[in-house]
Formats: structure tokens, sequence, C-alpha cells
């Protein structure tokens, strides 16, 4: 009886195992690459390629390629004006294979250990020619007169206004941004952003008052893309409103102090895929309009959840 239990218990662990396993459950066997390349590079062909799909319209659009994950590096042939050449993508470990680590403290690297599922190539290459070396990045350049809309999520936003007894620290975590992306030249762009937060959730309660604060802003931003990050630098016109409000049946203690102020704007993002962005939003703000002292040191940070959704693609010529 108790030899059936063991066997019972190994099966069950086993089991355990083979459900924690997070590339073995997330990842399929096959995967999808896109392959796109400049118009210097004028077919491309991967070895042991499942299938492929170029039904896009566009001449310069990728091509998707369906792989079977190995361990293997995948060879991508490129035809240019006079020669082939072959380029090797290596394969690695997947995003899921180390989610195991946070997931099940690493125990499903087990099981993952000797299955291909733990493998991935990269998602997205852009082959070009430069001289006669074959450079590989993971987006294509975004052409001159492409033009984005951009709406992001702040989660969360970081305050610091000025109130009656001193600077009002706090941490919102409602707001909305919306703006427009001009790209003026290859991988370079200005945006025109607008922007409302308040720090809802985490106002300060004190007796028979709460306190809170609001922020309008407007930016204007010069952007550089470098691989998967966005750099942008520009200056900022905010309104900030710091507001205490009688909450209780006491004595009336409301008061606001308001504020219009200039200010500079610095922003990062990285870019997960074609349309989603992980960002950062930095705006100092040290001239107040209207106020006296002008010189005052006040400030909106937030963590954005950015998509670029394009309303115009340039056309390749």
């Amino acid at each position: 009886m108790r030899r059936y239990c063991n066997q019972y218990q190994i099966v069950f662990f086993g089991l355990a195992l083979l459900s924690s396993s997070c590339a073995t459950i997330l990842n399929q066997p096959i995967q999808k690459v896109a392959i796109a390349t400049d118009k210097n590079i004028k077919a491309v062909s991967i070895i042991k390629s499942l299938s492929v799909d170029s039904s896009l319209i566009r001449i310069d659009a990728p091509r998707f390629y369906y792989m079977v994950r190995s361990p293997k590096p995948l060879e991508v042939e490129l035809q240019l004006d006079s020669t082939q050449k072959t380029v090797f993508l290596k394969a690695r470990n997947s995003f899921a294979y180390w989610a195991n680590i946070y997931c099940n403290y690493g125990i499903g690297m087990l099981v993952d250990r000797d299955n291909t599922k733990r493998y991935a190539y990269p998602g997205n290459n852009y082959f070009t020619l430069k001289d006669t070396t074959i450079k590989r990045y993971a987006f294509a350049p975004v052409r001159k007169g492409t033009i984005n809309l951009s709406l992001s999520l702040p989660l969360p936003s970081f305050f610091s206004l000025q109130s009656e007894t001193g600077n009002y620290n706090s941490v919102g975590a409602l707001g909305l941004q919306a703006g427009v992306d001009y790209f003026y030249k290859r991988d370079q762009y200005l945006s025109l952003n607008f922007g409302a937060a308040i720090d809802a959730f985490d106002e300060y309660f004190g007796p028979g008052y709460r306190e809170f604060g609001t922020v309008l802003f407007t930016n204007i931003m010069n952007n550089n893309v470098v691989g998967r990050f966005d750099f942008g630098y520009g200056i900022n016109l905010s309104k900030l409103q710091w507001r205490r409000t009688t909450i209780a049946d006491t004595i009336n203690l409301d008061q606001s102090i308001k504020s219009t102020a200039l200010g500079f704007s610095l922003s990062t993002q990285y870019r997960f895929g074609n349309y989603f962005r992980l960002g950062f939003l930095y705006q100092p703000d040290l001239l107040r309009l209207g106020n006296s002292p002008a010189l005052k040191y006040q400030h909106y940070i937030s963590i954005n959840c950015t998509w670029k959704i394009p309303l115009k693609n340039a056309i390749v010529k």
C-alpha cells in the first residue's frame, strides 16, 4: 500500500513540475519571425522555414516566416545586387523560460531545460547594407513624413506642488495623455502632447479635510529614435493646483493654490512591439507666470503605458 502511495506522490510531483513550467505551457512549438529589408536588398529566404506570409500590399512590409523552435541559429539568405550573403540569427532563452524564476522560483527550468520550446529567435528583424556590411536592427527606421497618434496612461504619477505649508508630495493613479508625432527626419520626430492627471486614491486626509493635487499640461519635444529607445527633450506649460477641501461639519478649511508654470520636459520610451511602449516622463516646472516668487520648483513625473497609432505612413520611393 505504501508503495502505491509513493508512486502517486511521484506522479503528482511530476505533474506539479510540468504545470509550473512557463515555456512548456506558454510557448508554441512554432514561432513567427518578421523579416524586413532596405531597398538595396532584393530578396530574402530562411532555410527550413515552414511557410511564408507576405500578403501585405506595401513593398517594404515585412515577411513573416514560421519556424520550429530550436537551439540552432536561423540561416537568413539575403540577395544583394551582385552577391548573396547569409546571416545567422542566434536562438536565445525566451521570456517564458526566464519567467520561471518569478513564477515558481526556477523549478520550471528543470522541465524546460531539454524542451525546444524554451528557445526563441528575434521576432522583429530589419536588415540594411552599409558599405559591404549587413546591419540588423529590431525595427525598420521610421521614414520622413510619418505621423502617429500617441495615447498614454500614466501608471503611476508623482506630484510635487506648492501648498500652504510647503511642497505637497503625492502619488496618483488617474490621468491621460494624447498627442501627435511628426517625423521630420528618419528616426527623428517632433511631438505635441496634452495631458491631465490627479492624485486620486492617494489624497491626504487630515482631521476634517482632504488635500489633493491636479496637473494640466501641454508640451512640445524633439525626439530621437535609438534602437528600441525614444529619447525626447523640450518644454512644457503646466497648470498646477493644490487644493484642500472640508469633509466634515467643522470650520471651513477650504483653500487652494494655483499656478501656471513653464519648465522642461524629458522623456524616455522603450519599444516592445509595433505599437506599444513603456515610458518615463519628467517635467520640472521652474518659472511661475503671474505668481510671486516667480522661481519655484514643482514637478510632475509619470511612468506611462503608451500606444503609437499610425495616422499616415510615409511611402517608400
